[in-house]
């Protein structure tokens, strides 16, 4: 029998509710046709016979992309009964049964929306696959896979707009990016396609836009751009600490003090560079880990799959590219939502002790076939 010396990292599946995949006018949900891809790939990994772990990291389930007229989900409820979703339950049970253990790490798509939410959406997770290894912080809605010199999360904790947000609003810790994707899923409803709103990301991160309200200015122009006015209501009921209702400017109003409230938080990586994470590049924050002596570093979050191998080490004699160990890799590992421009991806990591070498290659499926590869000695 083959030793079982695999982990599987995979994130951003975003499974929504059913209404989400209704077609009146458009669907809105962010993976429906790749559900099937999913399940076969779920069905491989159980069937092999070297995979010891399967990690999720983060976006299995889909809180956030909900039209801003329509009430929001506030647990995963509605999600787990969706008949669609079925096939994926049923295959992370079986996964579980296997003996293959099963990891969940939270997004910010399925993160908490205060104290309270953290250990309920734990318990709904737990009820939902037996058996399953939570990894929720008690004290934010975040958490971290944390093994040895590796470290995974979902990678949302280092982006401005998606990371937990404690000071807009007591208790509650949504941050701006849950009403831009009840925007974009606004938009989606309608029109049956993506909301382009990264260029106003970009615009306020590179600095070209000065005015005092600089925030809440870039949130009302991505609001119009999903055919928003300024008046225009938000439904934001159930929502703790929320009123039923809130406009598109009370919202930006709220979030104001973004940068500034960021900025004055102990540990936390600058501004600018978590506004890079939001523009899809999370290097420069994962690069921060290897400084506590982590050598591989594995997120999600950006739905764009990527390695940076830093080839540091000097093995002495000279010897080909891909046999040279790196001191330290960081892997995305993409995403599977159906109109990803990089198809559906994961990260796979392999010890071999024989040759001390610990392999960590970014994949692309369906075939498996392997986009990147290094190694770190172990």
């Amino acid at each position: 029998m083959a030793a079982r010396t695999k982990r599987i990292f995979i994130s951003d599946i975003h499974l929504g509710d059913e209404r989400s995949m209704e077609e009146s006018p458009h669907h809105y949900c962010w993976v429906k046709d790749n559900i099937s891809v999913l399940e076969k790939f779920l069905k491989e990994q159980r069937e092999a016979p070297d995979v010891k772990e399967m990690v999720i990291l983060g976006d299995l389930f889909d809180t956030w992309l909900i039209p801003v007229k329509f009430d929001p989900l506030t647990s995963f409820e509605k999600i787990c009964l969706n008949p669609a979703n079925q096939s994926i339950m049923a295959n992370l049970n079986a996964l579980i049964e296997s003996g293959i253990k099963l990891i969940y790490v939270p997004g910010n798509h399925d993160m908490a929306m205060d104290f309270p939410g953290i250990s309920a959406m734990k318990l709904s997770v737990q009820k939902q696959f037996p058996g399953i290894n939570c990894l929720f912080s008690d004290e934010e809605p975040l958490g971290r896979y944390n093994i040895g010199t590796l470290l995974a999360e979902h990678g949302n904790r280092y982006c401005l707009f998606n990371g937990p947000d404690t000071w807009a609003k007591p208790n509650c810790f949504l941050p701006l990016g849950y009403f831009i994707a009840r925007i974009i899923a606004h938009y989606a409803l309608n029109h049956g396609q993506e909301l382009n709103y990264r260029h106003i990301l970009g615009n306020f991160i590179n600095g070209i836009s000065g005015t005092p309200d600089i925030l809440k200015n870039m949130f009302i122009a991505i609001a119009a751009e999903g055919d928003l006015k300024p008046n225009d209501s938000i439904n934001t009921k159930g929502i703790p600490g929320y009123p039923a209702m809130m406009t598109v400017d009370e919202i930006g109003e709220q979030f104001s003090n973004l940068v500034e409230d960021w900025s004055k938080e102990p540990g936390n990586i600058d501004w600018k560079t978590a506004g890079e994470g939001d523009l899809g590049s999370l290097w420069l924050a994962a690069s921060r880990q290897f400084q506590g002596g982590k050598q591989i570093v594995i997120f999600g979050h950006t739905h764009k799959p990527e390695m940076h191998l830093d080839q540091g080490v000097d093995p002495g004699d000279e010897i080909p590219p891909w046999e040279k160990p790196s001191a330290t890799i960081y892997a995305n590992s993409g995403a599977w939502v159906d109109r990803g421009k990089y198809g559906c991806t994961y990260v796979e990591t392999e010890e071999v002790e024989k040759e001390r070498r610990y392999y960590v290659r970014l994949k692309k499926y369906p075939g498996n076939n392997c986009i990147n590869e290094g190694f770190v000695l172990m």
